[in-house]
């Protein structure tokens, strides 16, 4: 017999019964008894009575002698109960999970990577003690700069919190390794001798380099990374004090390191180098060029660390007033070092999807009411019959939680899946700088996060509702039977409403500045044409280019073939991409006075061909460009862009003026030309100063290329190697690719695209979820006011007003939860001032359309419910009651 007719027979009972019994002030437990005596022939209600006679029956069976084992019996029961009444109504069962599942796993899927990141420590012995040291000055705003040598060894010999310290480059970090296999462009670092040990890394194979390697003299030695070891050696056992050519030259491999080092701030590197400083840089306090890795002493605090350098600090500037006045010392944990601002962004979309699971669970326990409304008459004959409310509220948590159970699985099979697409949206160029997402995997933190998450959410959604279905009236209950579930139900599934279109909005608020963030940076002037134009690099080797006039005549040969070649339109070399940064240089103008060198302006150096601002479409502001005839045998010249011309000269026309190059060179160089501002750095910065010096007058080894072609820059590629190959049969050729494509994988633009494609996502789920639970409230409410509306019609109300009153309702939820959105908005979208570019935290417009958007869903999700309304026979709707 199904459990409807068992409510319905002790339903019919109790309705003649209940009355008579109560008022003989007899007790539950007797009410009971007769109950089963009178029924006592229907075995199957007798079994489901006495699934509840231990709580109204004078002595407790006895289950068992320990109450810890009754009450894991009364759970199982339960859970039983549970899963028979969860398989019986499978559309409220799906509905519910899939959604549970959908939050639980969004959520799961971003703790993930949260793991990984954030909670995960550095792959080095030690890590938490590792930090890197940056020299600070005040240039308007706090700036962090690369440290000089002399200040590396000060800092190191100066400290005593300090274990061990050590420094690291990747300029000049690049090879050609050559041999018996075709010629390889192999990126690398220059390090010191106690890199490895600083980090607490011991090689596979062999050793790493001794203190007196990275002195200048030594011979030339490298240690090699495990997949080089594998991919380019076949995994030789025997190759530790074998020789290899790098750049022409004949360097020792002493060691192999593990499979499992990653150095994060230079992912690619694959070949590490004892770092020698030139004479030049060996005594020079303003040159900043090393990065600064140090090791705290066990047992000293960051805090601590950061006293003594300050100190340190203190000692250097007075020491140095020249290069270091205003000059500081700061200390970053390696792990925040490396992470940076994806931990920002880390943070706020594990936030997000928080939202989303709490407007999940906001919708589930909406169902819930809703089905507890419907068995009203089963919980109030199970109060009757002595229930306690403890024990209802227990066997409808037990529901709930097996149905978050249900969706914590199913969110775990989402997470997997959905963890693969967070970290397929991400460029590849820009996953290749995040070693710590390269092994992301659900591990048992994961799980036990998943499985918490579950329990919660069972809890949060389940409570609320359980315990005001156990506060019913029972006896009228029992009369009213399942046509109302009460004003209090009515009142709690609207604030869940509130909540969701709430945390709806502000999930799209965050996603609408994300959006224009996004467009805003790709907005920026950038100063060149992107289109139809081809990157691609190549190195001289010193040893092969040992003079300036192989460099220059190899070069000029290389341009010209390639602007030969079909589809071709122009070419043209530089030392440093756009986009890219590139060397720094203190300035001085001829004729004015000297200043301090901390207020030395500091510009951009790019040398370039005399073909680059045609090629790169930038345009001549004044003067002229450069040409062939600005040789080495020419003055020499260079070009200067607006931001550099303001800075030195304001409104006085700098054609003419002859600046130096402090600490290099002392001959002076003469402006003839003033070019339109360039992005040399990200594209979220300010316009460097940037000075253009003819290739010509200064050869470089490092040749960036870019050539503007007729078509799809790919389809020029293979001509371009063939060319070179030609030329010089043991270069090779790197970092091919289409500008377009360098400037979408600038970290710049990947922090606000990415998380402004998974907000958008996650905004749209949301409001998805909101339009769901108003539909549902509204829903129930003209189910429940159908005998007043019936009544309204009768007495002459037309559909218009009645279609008001409906849609009034809902919009008054809409109201409340908009304005209860806007607050929480206005203060939460301050965490996300990092992730923004060009875009107000509180912009109006964003702010407004969203309100808009998230009231207009909700007056359409109000109008179905409205409509039918509208259609309602008065006389039908009068004889419901």
């Amino acid at each position: 017999m199904r459990e409807a007719a068992i409510v319905e027979e002790l339903s019919q009972y109790l309705e003649d019964c209940y009355e008579e019994v109560l008022g003989s002030g007899a007790s539950p437990a007797a009410a009971y008894r007769r109950t089963l005596a009178e029924l006592s022939t229907n075995e199957m209600l007798a079994r489901e009575l006495r699934g509840v006679e231990r709580q109204v029956a004078p002595e407790p069976i006895a289950f068992g002698t320990n109450r810890r084992t009754n009450m894991l019996i009364d759970l199982w029961h339960d859970l039983r109960f549970g899963a028979r009444l969860l398989r019986k109504h499978p559309g409220f069962t799906w509905i519910a999970v899939l959604t549970l599942a959908l939050g639980i796993g969004a959520n799961t899927a971003i703790f993930t990577v949260v793991d990984a990141a954030l909670l995960r420590g550095l792959p080095y012995k030690g890590s938490d003690r590792l930090v890197q040291v940056w020299e600070t000055r005040r240039l308007g705003e706090i700036k962090k700069m690369d440290a000089s040598y002399p200040d590396y060894l000060d800092w190191g010999q100066q400290s005593d919190t300090i274990e061990g310290i050590c420094g690291y480059t990747g300029w000049d970090g690049s090879f050609t390794l050559t041999g018996p296999a075709e010629a390889e462009r192999i990126e690398g670092a220059r390090v010191t001798a106690s890199f490895f040990s600083v980090l607490g890394v011991t090689p596979l194979l062999g050793r790493s380099f001794f203190p007196q390697e990275d002195k200048p003299g030594a011979a030339p030695t490298v240690v090699i990374n495990y997949g080089l070891w594998q991919r380019r050696f076949g995994a030789d056992p025997k190759i530790v004090g074998q020789q290899i050519v790098l750049d022409g030259n004949g360097y020792t491999v002493l060691g192999v390191l593990p499979p499992s080092f990653q150095f994060a701030p230079m992912p690619k590197a694959q070949i590490w180098v004892p770092l020698r400083p030139t004479p030049f840089q060996l005594n020079r306090r303003f040159m900043h060029w090393l990065d600064v890795i140090a090791r705290l002493r066990p047992g000293v605090s960051l805090a601590q660390a950061q006293t003594q350098m300050n100190a340190v600090g203190a000692r250097i500037e007075r020491e140095n007033p020249d290069t270091h006045t205003g000059a500081g010392l700061t200390l970053v944990p390696l792990h925040e070092q490396i992470i940076g601002s994806v931990g920002a962004l880390l943070w706020v979309l594990l936030g997000a999807v928080g939202c989303v699971l709490l407007i999940a669970c906001a919708n589930v326990a909406n169902l819930q009411l809703l089905r507890a409304a419907a068995r009203r008459q089963e919980i109030s004959i199970r109060l009757a019959l002595g229930a306690t409310r403890w024990r209802l509220v227990r066997q409808l948590l037990s529901e709930s939680l097996l149905l978050t159970v249900l969706g914590g699985g199913f969110g775990l099979l989402l997470a997997s899946w959905g963890t693969n697409l967070l970290l397929a949206a991400i460029p590849t160029a820009q996953l290749e700088t995040m070693p710590y997402l390269q092994n992301v995997a659900l591990n048992g933190r994961v799980f036990g996060f998943t499985t918490a998450l579950s329990l919660l959410t069972g809890i949060v959604f389940g409570l609320v509702p359980a315990w005001q279905s156990a506060k019913l009236d029972v006896h009228r209950a029992l009369k009213d039977g399942n046509r109302t579930a009460g004003n209090k139900h009515h009142r709690f599934r609207s604030a869940l409403v509130i909540t969701e279109i709430a945390l709806a909005l502000v999930l799209l608020v965050g996603a609408g500045l994300l959006i224009k963030s996004s467009k805003q940076l790709l907005d920026v002037k950038l100063g060149f044409n992107p289109e139809r134009l081809l990157t691609l690099q190549l190195e001289l080797p010193a040893a092969r280019y040992s003079s300036d006039d192989q460099a220059r005549a190899f070069h000029q040969q290389l341009l010209a073939q390639i602007e030969a070649l079909p589809g071709v339109t122009s070419v043209a070399s530089v030392n440093w991409l756009p986009l890219q940064g590139g060397p720094g240089d203190l300035l001085r103008v001829e004729g004015q006075p000297q200043p301090p060198p901390s207020e030395v302006p500091k510009t951009t150096t790019h040398v370039v061909s005399s073909g680059y601002f045609r090629t790169m479409e930038i345009a001549l502001l004044k003067g002229r460009y450069f040409t062939d005839a600005d040789n080495q045998s020419a003055p020499d010249v260079l070009i200067i862009n607006n931001a550099l011309a303001k800075k030195l000269f304001g409104q006085q026309d700098p054609l003419g003026h002859r600046l130096f190059f402090e600490g290099g060179d002392p001959k002076p160089y003469e402006i003839v030309g003033v070019v339109d501002d360039e992005r040399v750095g990200e594209l979220d910065e300010e316009s460097a100063s940037v000075v253009y010096r003819p290739y010509l007058q200064n050869p470089w080894t490092k040749l960036n290329l870019a050539v503007r072609t007729t078509s799809d820059p790919d389809n020029i590629v293979a001509a371009i190697r063939h060319e070179v190959q030609r030329l010089d049969h043991n270069l090779a050729l790197f970092d091919v690719a289409p500008m377009q494509q360098l400037i979408a994988e600038r970290p710049a633009t990947f922090l606000r695209q990415y998380p402004a494609l998974l907000m958008t996502v996650f905004a749209v789920l949301a409001l998805l979820l909101a339009v769901v639970g108003i539909y549902g409230v509204i829903s129930s409410a003209v189910s429940q006011r159908t005998h007043e509306l019936g009544i309204r019609m009768a007495l002459g109300a037309d559909r218009s007003e009645i279609l008001r009153l409906v849609l009034g309702q809902g919009l008054r939820l809409a109201l409340f939860g908009v304005i209860c959105g806007l607050a929480a908005a206005f203060a939460l979208t301050r965490l996300m001032r990092s992730l923004l570019f060009g875009v107000s935290t509180t912009d109006p417009l964003i702010f407004g359309l969203v309100a808009g958007l998230l009231i207009t869903a909700a007056l359409l999700a109000c109008y179905l419910p409205a409509r039918r309304a509208t259609q309602l026979d008065p006389l039908a709707a009068l004889r419901c009651e």
